[in-house]
């Protein structure tokens, strides 16, 4: 079998990627998918947009894995796509849970409905575990996956006692809100200074929420400035 890094070469992932959020080894009892605890060593990658989870044996060979969606915009669109809409596959068949069930078309048609929700994260604040529920599929050397592998995944990770590595296994499975996506692209350094306040200006309204934003921004940048690991040379003021 081959290497887990191979596994996710073929999925166009990297966890030398920018946008890793989280690499670590998770102890077989502190962690369950689907109620099932795996043999072998398992690792959690994190991504912004997805997470995966390889069992592993050696220093890297691939045992199985899966890959669980954190991004709704991902599954909407995975689940409204031709193929699955054929398939007769739904979030209900499969035991996905919407989680913000439909309302009655506003009345003010300046207002949107709000977009459907899947993705599910509790925190548990004061117990001990993460808890996921999403969407998902087990992962291999291939690219294409058969529309029977789509399932609902849960997911549920003990928190651990390290800090420093429980806060990274947090942004790498939970779903990343505004502050945190402003935080991941300037991190990358694939916004400018100028596209950046645009988007604050855009999507932010009242003073303290655009203090909170810029304040979060500030830090970031100064971080990434600092940083010998990434390059914002194309910035524009």
């Amino acid at each position: 079998m081959a290497s887990y890094h191979r596994v996710l070469q073929v999925l166009g992932r990297s966890v030398d990627q920018k946008s890793v959020e989280c690499d670590h080894d998770i102890h077989p009892w502190d962690i369950l998918i689907n109620n099932e605890r795996w043999e072998g060593k398992v690792r959690l990658i994190g991504f912004v947009d997805v997470f995966i989870v390889i069992c592993y044996t050696g220093e890297s060979r691939f045992e199985k894995g899966v890959l669980i969606y954190k991004d709704d915009d991902a599954i909407r669109t995975i689940m409204k796509s031709k193929a699955v809409e054929e398939a007769k596959i739904t979030p209900e068949s499969i035991g996905l849970k919407l989680l913000n069930p439909e309302e009655p078309e506003p009345a003010d048609e300046t207002k949107r409905k709000e977009p459907k929700r899947y993705f599910l994260f509790d925190e548990d604040k004061g117990g001990l575990d993460y808890k996921i529920t999403s969407l998902g599929h087990p992962i291999g050397l291939k690219t294409e996956y058969p529309l029977k592998s789509l399932a609902k995944y849960d997911i549920k990770i003990r928190k651990g006692r390290d800090g420093a590595m429980r806060k990274r296994i947090l942004r790498g499975v939970k779903q990343h809100d505004l502050f945190d996506l402003m935080h991941d692209a300037i991190r990358a350094g694939i916004i400018t200074h100028a596209q950046l306040i645009g988007t604050i200006i855009g999507k932010t309204v009242g003073g303290s929420a655009l203090e909170d934003v810029t304040g979060k921004y500030v830090s970031a940048f100064v971080g990434v400035k600092g940083s010998n690991n990434l390059s914002l040379s194309g910035e524009r003021v």
